[in-house]
């Protein structure tokens, strides 16, 4: 032993920085020997990925080493004694937040010293004897191979991940789609996921057992770590494509023209030098991989799909031709000619129309070698996505036909970056004695910060609102109207003016949205005759004429006719700031963990229905002069014609003098005639339809305005109602009581700020054979922003305790009614009696029996219970905050418990018990809005901000057994338990009206088992493979479940049914087969020639049960816009859809490029070849069916018998049978078909 520590060596290896994954990395442990079979003290251990050394530790009196918090990923281990061979052990996986135990570890004595090394190629154990969270995790080796290239293409591949037939991600072990998260480098991520493949280390999908250094998730944690910087220079470059779109034509592999590329870079930026200059070990290192990729359709379709021909859309929207219209035959009014179109006015195209998406990622690093136990890292990563699109598919295929060019374009914008800081502490025991305290210790704290931007609007009309739905000018020409009458009362009949009359229009077309002005163009031109035609507003639109604001019908009412523009321009700002710190420390034999989370969110928001702006500006406009048809009696004008008088009159004036908030005349109309140069204080008419968009803005509209008494035209939050975002944090009550110097109401709303905070305790350590892993996480939840005291009244009510006597007459209530129940009476005005009571939901009679009618609480003549208000509070009141209280804080206490059980060497035992919450994300912002209109009965839904945080009690046990020395089995049998979900619900008998809200009344168990076989490399094949048997019940699959429900004021029923996504049987395989070269190449050879060197096949399959579905009684036309409403048949989702199938394939060669003649300075590179295609073997998957036939493609309206006479007595019945069965044989109903993609990647 003296001799050993006299051979000490003369430092510690210096550590560098630990690259960043999540705050709780993972740990390898292990022991060395010496010859003698003693533990070895005082060895050295370092840890390297890509030449950079990422962690160290020391072996104690016992040979025993740990080294904590590393980043997933692959390592290299060297273990260094001087005197004694280096160990070196290759191929290290390590995985976020595993326990890596190694096994035995024996140095030799060198035949010269510090020369010689011993290589040793790791090899993965079959069984995690560490146990811990369910799931799978994908490394950057087997990630390459796969056909995938987005995080959640590879999770989909992990049994207990639910997808569709199109390979998204449907849920996790049963849970909502709100309910699983993804982490990038350990931080929540707000946005896309979108990565460069090359950039992904590892993805971790944990589905059960989770840690308690995880939160606000309820589902499954999605764990993505990206690489980190390199020692040495090395990059990569890769090209994908399936085709190149020339014109219309596609020329390659299929038609939807994918293009990408992709490269990464990563070397030190800055060296140390010794002190000859030679460098040593990197200061600064850097990683860095974006790409940038373009498609022309992102979502091709199976099925045969249309477009009217080009050449017939050009005739159609031309006046001068076609046109868009023709007479009616009744002397009056036009249909449209996309009614009468024939099989031949369209055309197959190969792609759809108008969908093309340009995406561009970035993700990059720095490490920072800032001393031997301290590190500081930097990252960051980010996406742009533009794409044209709609809302869902089924506006999309109203689209398609004749009005794709409409489609609405999408821009997201999003990033994060962060830094990490962690020190470590060195154990440096001087005795045994004294080695047995706090060991591998350390503490890593995190900053990061998140940005999301979104806009969602028309492609070329962006934020010029007012060009939304502006077809041209109108000149409206007027003249007064006269009737003979007794105006001074003189018995002398005058000529006199009773009003002012429209006479005829004129209009002027625009090229803003010339498909749209084509129609109007054309209809001044159908008939010659003014009167009846052209005189008013109401005659063009009665005749088919648009106006501004105005779109064109439907065709059928199955089709977007053409030009029907996208109405909307909105745009979103969400950040997020974080600060995670979590410290470590093996205490004798517990590894202690003690964490901490803080996140703070701003949500901001602004939408703009512009269309409909046109409407409000009329109405708006002319307000007080009764729209210039007001003639003010009291100024008389006489002009004298021979035997009679004329009197004429001046406009009507309303609101003469100064404006204030509270006049008749419009705040818009008052701006807009200061614009104009007009008197503000005038009654010159004005005409906006003659006007041009670019003479309004929103800031001419006062808040009210634009809210429209409930039926907004803006939305909004964080922003004020013209889009100005708005600073500081406006109060509740400002909401309903801050004006304007005009005295306007200003409404503003704050931007939606929750704050969420957490802290966790963990614990692993073993009890004889028994590894438990237990913690608790205690987090609060705080929604920042005010809720209804009674979410039954919008005013403040008197409860049992506080109504001793009614208007002065003395009252007795029931025993059994609580005190805190509230009284309702006979008349909120001047009540005298009391009606009933209700405590919470539960509604009681004046007996104190528990009634679920409220007629006998509803006085006569009500329509809803009258509570009883708190003294000198009135119905008159504006909402204000007295009826509103702070959000009380959500704390919940989350244990988590997992244990493994090795039996053997080759068997395990294992099992979790979980507490899991989520925050609300649905219906959870306060909307003083809603409540604001709620008084006026304007409104029927409202957000919830009260809402409370989601739970699922998780319990899993299982049982994993090594089948031979290359494979394993592992089965699990999984419970779950939800409770507290979000679902819409009534509240029947609210006051001032019945309205429905969002609630946690939702509830539902999942039960299933899964069964996985792990092969590893058996000679050329490897694979993983899963079944899962699955049962997910509840009382909603989405919040929204229940709306049929809740919009016929049925009450809150719950009934458990199966989930929609309730997928029972799932079998997903991932195979790779693998030729090597040289003396492991096992393949066909030609001429000496090994054929299939270093080329493999990769097949991910999944293969899946249908979803299900609820049965209708009979055939309506489902195919119709506005499709009438269903009657169910049987049970509620009690139907199944078809099973699923698809495969993906991947084939690629690898070829090894060498360069420069002298051996000793000879470069390599490395070129991969490969040949990627989804769906490989085309199967025509069903992904949704009509409820009526059960079939994808056909509703039966066409065929069925009692809609014959209305098909019959449509404008021409032979076009609307050919677009109905179009419209019907719906593709998004079927899954992707093949797609075929080239990729060639060089690393260097």
């Amino acid at each position: 032993m003296f001799k050993k520590i006299l051979l000490l060596s003369i430092s510690f290896f210096i550590l560098s920085l630990v690259s960043y994954a999540q705050p709780q990395g993972g740990s390898i442990k292990g022991k060395v020997f010496d010859e003698t079979k003693e533990g070895f003290p005082f060895v050295n251990v370092a840890l390297f990925q890509n030449g950079n050394i990422r962690g160290g530790a020391t072996t104690d009196f016992d040979g025993a080493f740990k080294i904590n918090n590393i980043s997933a990923g692959s390592y290299t281990l060297e273990i260094k004694f001087v005197g004694y061979q280096t160990y070196r052990l290759e191929g290290l996986i390590v995985k976020g937040g595993k326990l890596l135990p190694l096994s035995p570890i024996y140095l030799k004595e060198a035949t010269e010293l510090l020369k010689e090394v011993e290589v040793v190629s790791y090899k993965v154990p079959l069984i995690d004897k560490d146990g811990g969270a369910s799931g799978g995790t994908v490394t950057r080796e087997d990630l390459a191979r796969m056909p995938g290239r987005s995080a959640a293409s590879i999770a989909s591949t992990v049994g207990g991940v639910q997808s569709d037939a199109n390979g998204n991600i449907t849920s996790v072990r049963g849970s909502r789609d709100d309910a699983s998260y993804y982490y990038i480098d350990g931080i929540k991520v707000r946005g896309s996921t979108n990565l460069p493949k090359a950039a992904i280390e590892e993805v971790s999908v944990m589905t059960g057992g989770v840690p308690a250094n995880f939160g606000d998730a309820t589902g499954g944690i999605i764990s993505i770590t990206t690489r980190g910087a390199s020692r040495v220079y090395f990059g990569g470059v890769e090209a994908v494509s399936s085709g190149i779109a020339l014109g219309e034509d596609v020329y390659g592999l299929d038609n939807n023209a994918f293009n990408l590329f992709e490269a990464t870079l990563s070397g030190p930026l800055l060296m140390k030098k010794d002190s000859t200059g030679k460098k040593t070990d990197p200061i600064l290192g850097f990683f860095v991989s974006g790409n940038f990729n373009h498609v022309l359709d992102p979502r091709p379709l199976a099925g045969d799909q249309y477009r009217l021909r080009p050449s017939l859309r050009d005739s159609l929207i031309d006046p001068d031709k076609l046109g868009p219209l023709r007479p009616t035959g009744f002397g009056f009014g036009a249909f449209y000619n996309t009614d009468f179109l024939t099989p031949n006015s369209f055309e197959k195209v190969n792609y759809r129309q108008n969908v093309d998406r340009t995406r561009a990622s970035l993700a990059g690093k720095i490490d920072v070698n800032a001393g031997p136990n301290m590190n500081i890292s930097f990252g960051a990563s980010g996406s742009y996505n533009d794409r044209n699109s709609m809302p869902n598919n089924t506006w999309l295929w109203r689209n398609s036909l004749m009005n794709y060019n409409n489609n609405a374009n999408y821009r997201d914008l999003d990033w994060r970056a962060y830094g990490k800081f962690t020190q470590r502490f060195q154990n440096v025991a001087e005795d045994e004695a004294s080695q047995g305290g706090v060991k591998n210790a350390y503490y890593t704290i995190m900053v990061d910060y998140s940005k999301e931007y979104g806009w969602v609007e028309d492609a070329d009309h962006r934020d010029n609102y007012f060009n939304y739905g502006h077809i041209g000018t109108f000149d409206i020409y007027k003249t007064p109207s006269y009737e003979f009458s007794d105006f001074d009362g003189n018995g002398v009949l005058n000529l006199v003016q009773t009003g002012v009359n429209d006479d005829s229009i004129q209009f002027t077309p625009s090229t803003t949205n010339g498909d749209m002005a084509a129609i109007t163009t054309q209809y001044f031109t159908l008939y010659d005759e003014i009167a009846g035609n052209y005189e008013n507003i109401t005659q063009l639109l009665d005749g088919g004429a648009l106006l501004n604001g105005r779109r064109p019908s439907s065709v059928y009412g199955l089709w977007r006719n053409i030009g029907y523009g996208y109405n909307g321009s909105n745009r979103s700002d969400n950040t997020q700031f974080r600060i995670t710190a979590v410290g470590s420390a093996d205490i004798g034999d517990h590894a202690i963990s003690l964490g901490f989370e803080y996140e703070q969110r701003t949500d901001r928001y602004f939408g703009v229905s512009p269309i409909g702006l046109w409407t409000i500006m009329r109405q708006l406009a002319n307000s007080h002069t009764d729209y210039g048809r007001g003639i003010d009696e009291s100024r008389p004008i006489y002009n004298n014609f021979g035997s009679f008088t004329q009197i004429s009159f001046e406009t009507l004036n309303t609101a003469p003098g100064d404006f204030s908030g509270s006049d008749p005349q419009s705040f818009f109309d008052y701006n807009l005639r200061n614009s104009l140069g007009l008197d503000p204080d005038g009654t010159d008419f004005i005409n906006i339809d003659a006007m041009d968009p670019s003479d309004f803005s929103l800031s001419m509209f006062s808040a009210d305005e634009l809210l429209n008494s409930g039926d907004n035209y803006v939305t909004y939050y964080g922003y004020d109602h013209t889009g100005q975002k708005i600073s500081g944090r406006p109060s509740f009550d400002d909401f309903f009581n801050k004006k304007d110097q005009y005295g306007n109401y200003t409404r503003p709303i704050g931007a939606f700020e929750p704050i969420y905070i957490a802290g966790y305790i963990m614990d692993k350590f073993a009890f004889d054979d028994l590894i438990f892993n237990v913690g608790v996480r205690v987090d609060r939840f705080d929604a920042n922003q005010q809720v209804l005291k009674d979410d039954f009244s919008l005013y403040p009510t008197r409860t049992v305790r506080e109504v001793s006597d009614v208007n002065g007459q003395p009252v007795s209530h029931p025993t059994n009614i609580p005190s805190s129940a509230t009284v309702y009476i006979n008349d909120i005005e001047d009540p005298t009696t009391v009606m009933g009571y209700r405590d919470g939901n539960q509604w009681f009679s004046s007996d104190g029996v528990a009634v679920n009618d409220l007629e006998s609480i509803t006085p006569s003549g009500y329509v809803v219970p009258q509570p009883y208000l708190v003294q000198g509070v009135s119905t008159d009141d504006d909402v204000s905050s007295n009826a509103f209280e702070d959000y009380k804080p959500q704390i919940n206490i989350m244990p988590r418990i997992a244990f493994s059980f090795p039996i053997s060497d080759e068997a395990l035992f294992f099992a979790h018990y979980d507490v899991l919450t989520k925050r609300p994300t649905t219906g959870n912002r306060l909307n003083p809005i809603h409540y604001f209109y709620l008084q006026t009965g304007n409104i029927n839904r409202v957000n919830n901000p009260s809402l409370l945080p989601e739970t699922t009690i998780d319990y899993e046990i299982g049982f994993q057994q090594v089948l031979s020395t290359s494979s394993s089995l592992k089965i699990s049998g999984f419970y779950r338990e939800q409770r507290n979900q979000v679902a819409l619900v009534n509240k029947i008998g609210a006051f001032p009206q019945t309205y429905s809200t969002w609630g946690n009344i939702d509830f539902g168990t999942i039960k299933g088992v899964t069964v996985g076989y792990d092969l590893r490399r058996t000679g050329n094949i490897s694979m993983r493979a899963s079944y899962t048997l699955q049962f997910a019940d509840g009382t909603g699959s989405n919040p929204t479940a229940a709306a049929n429900l809740i919009a016929s004021d049925q009450p809150n029923l719950r009934t458990i049914y199966p989930y929609t996504y309730d997928q029972r049987h799932q079998i997903i395989t991932a195979l790779d087969y693998r030729y090597g070269s040289g003396s492991s190449y096992s393949g066909p050879r030609i001429g000496g020639k090994e054929l299939f060197k270093n080329t493999g096949a990769n097949l991910v399959a999944n293969f899946a049960s249908g979803m299900p579905y609820s049965r209708q009684q009979r055939i309506t036309g489902a195919a119709l816009i506005t499709a009438p409403t269903p009657i169910l048949e049987g049970e509620p989702l009690g139907s199944r859809k078809p099973w699923n199938f698809r495969a993906d394939l991947q084939i690629d060669k690898n070829i090894t490029l060498e360069f420069g003649k002298d051996d000793a300075k000879k470069k390599s590179a490395n070129l991969n070849i490969y040949l990627l295609m989804t769906n490989v073997f085309n199967t025509l998957n069903i992904t949704d069916v009509y409820r009526a036939t059960g079939n994808a493609g056909d509703d039966g309206y066409l065929n069925a018998a009692r809609f014959q006479t209305s098909i019959s007595t449509q404008n021409n019945e032979e076009a609307f049978r050919y677009y109905y069965a179009m419209k019907a044989n719906d593709p998004y109903n079927f899954g992707i078909p093949r797609q075929i993609r080239f990729g060639v990647k060089l690393d260097f």
